[in-house]
């Protein structure tokens, strides 16, 4: 095992900075990731891996497993995204719900 474990650092090494740094974003965990790369604003603006900012939609929901993030613009939807609640702190999760039942109720 120990062999082994020598030979991927050995690999790893030996990679260009780039595809070592994609390498090893497959090894992080996704909650740290959705924590880091995630901005929500109070008016449902969202921002996703620095990209440009997206409006939450009204037609976002709130299940069991998650939340599905739709996204419009000038009403026509241009992305959507499910986020796992086990993704986020339970004070993520409320911020994140009191955001779209808020964008539901005000349009």
């Amino acid at each position: 095992m120990a062999a082994l474990l020598g030979f991927i650092i050995f690999l790893y090494r030996q990679t260009p900075a780039p595809l070592a740094s994609q390498w090893l974003m497959l090894f992080t965990s996704s909650k740290d990731k959705n924590k880091a790369n995630f901005v929500l604003s109070d008016t449902g603006e969202c921002q996703f891996n620095h990209q440009k900012s997206l409006q939450i939609s009204s037609h976002s929901q709130i299940n069991l497993w998650g939340y599905w993030l739709v996204f419009s613009s000038r009403d026509t939807v241009t992305a959507q995204h499910f986020i796992f609640k086990d993704s986020l702190s339970s004070e993520d999760q409320a911020r994140l719900a009191r955001t779209i039942l808020r964008v539901k109720s005000y349009g």
